[in-house]
């Protein structure tokens, strides 16, 4: 145990910095196009080739697997940890992580294959035709069996066990039942495949979004002469080595529902290889235009929802954070103590849906990855069999049993990524028109 305990640990000091250096080299290379041309880049983001999944449809599912409790409480440990300057640096990361999610969305859609049912791809794929030869499909099926290993740690048992916490403690039934139930919803959408998977997050994802914004927004609005002592607050302390710190750790870390800043879990999934497999089903414009929509993705995830998580609970404390036992009870308690009990309630809704968007995305996930090893192989069946029984058991399973796991698989695919991202560098290019000219030739491999 100790030894993967010092893994852990070793794999925590090296992904920061191969996530930053990574995200300077691919914005470098991309010449900051989507910071000079944000008008360009929004109008590639809605360009649409033909009559599969659309981009958008497709974005909305990985971002079903990247909005979550995390952008709860990932912010509010953060500041826990770094105090309010933190924010400050998870913007700052998340900035950065823009490149790597564009290089990487746009590497899954340029190597997906065409299935019967449409494209599917992702991050096995792509490392398997990049790194080429024998150590490529080694790679490859590495990837592939952590991102299977990944939906049952970090994309179920915490997803559920947090949702399963939060709605009990309102509602006051068993987290059995919330399990039962999450298993239920997620059986008859899974069922469907991707197409009904994106048809779902579509919808939920901009609902339980809009929800929570609002609710957000309400807490700013009665708290607003809090407001700039809270952006004070954030500034003045962005310089601190405590700040910096827990900024890039909490943005770098914080994982869908861990109650800490150092758990080694990326928040919008940047360089984790895990979401451009929705992307990959995209029928899109080309493959540097679905990279917009995963620019967008970071942008929603960490510089909207997370910024007004930070906001509100730092407002509803007159411009600091009032801390309960955990960063869940910490965010509810902020918006408890302005809204009324009434907001215990929203938020018990918007973590379950969060949570089960987060479900279906990663059952999908992990569903095309098992492709990698083949078809007609009744692979398919058998996950999603061990997957609903995971969602039931999840629900009154002890999260530390399975955080261990969840470090050294995400800090695996994390690194296995990133390297082959570099790797690949050369065909990652700015779009067609924007600054010189880009690659857009799609293989869509059969």
């Amino acid at each position: 145990m100790k030894f993967f305990e010092a893994f852990s640990t070793l794999l925590g000091w090296v992904m920061p910095p191969a996530l930053i250096l990574a995200g300077l080299y691919f914005a470098c290379r991309l010449r900051w196009f989507y910071v000079l041309h944000p008008a360009r880049t929004f109008s590639l983001m809605l360009s649409k080739r033909g009559d599969g999944i659309s981009p958008v449809r497709a974005a909305s599912m990985a971002l079903a697997g990247t909005l979550g409790v995390g952008n709860i409480t990932g912010v509010c440990a953060a500041i826990a940890s770094g105090g309010a300057g933190a924010v400050f640096w998870m913007w700052a990361a998340a900035f950065i992580a823009m490149s790597v999610k564009y290089a990487e969305t746009a590497l899954a859609v340029r190597h997906r294959r065409r299935g019967e049912s449409g494209y599917y791809g992702g991050a096995p794929f792509y490392i398997k035709d990049g790194v080429g030869g024998r150590a490529g499909k080694i790679l490859g099926g590495v990837f592939a069996v952590l991102c299977v290993i990944n939906s049952f740690t970090v994309g179920g048992v915490l997803q559920v066990n947090a949702a399963a916490d939060s709605v009990s403690e309102t509602l006051g039934v068993r987290p059995v039942a919330v399990g039962v139930v999450l298993a239920v919803l997620t059986f008859a959408a899974v069922s469907g495949g991707a197409e009904r998977i994106s048809s779902v997050t579509v919808f939920m994802i901009p609902a339980v979004s809009a929800l929570y914004i609002f609710m957000c927004a309400a807490v700013i609005f009665v708290c607003r002469d809090a407001v700039p002592a809270a952006l004070a607050a954030i500034f003045k302390d962005a310089f601190s080595t405590r700040a910096a710190a827990g900024g890039v750790g909490g943005y770098l870390f914080a994982s869908a529902i861990r109650y800490g800043v150092v758990r080694g879990v990326i928040t919008n999934e940047a360089g984790a290889g895990t979401s451009p497999t929705a992307h990959a089903c995209a029928d899109a414009h080309s493959p540097e235009a679905q990279g917009c929509l995963g620019i967008f993705e970071v942008f929603a995830d960490t510089l909207v929802i997370c910024t007004l998580t930070a906001l509100a609970v730092l407002s509803a404390g007159g411009g600091r954070l009032v801390l309960w036992e955990d960063p869940m009870s910490t965010a509810a308690g902020a918006f408890v103590s302005v809204l009324g009990g009434g907001a215990a309630w929203a938020l018990s809704l918007s973590v379950f849906v969060f949570v089960l968007a987060t479900l279906l995305s990663q059952h999908y996930y992990a569903k095309t990855a098992l492709l990698y090893f083949g078809k007609g192989r009744g692979y398919a069946a058998a996950f999603t069999a061990a997957y609903i029984i995971m969602i039931i058991c999840g629900s009154v399973m002890s999260p530390p049993s399975v955080w261990l796991a969840s470090d050294i698989t995400a800090g695996l695919m994390t690194t296995v990524n990133v390297a082959c991202l570099f790797l690949m560098r050369r065909e990652v290019c700015p779009p067609e028109g924007i600054i010189g000219r880009g690659k857009s030739h799609d293989s869509g491999k059969k």
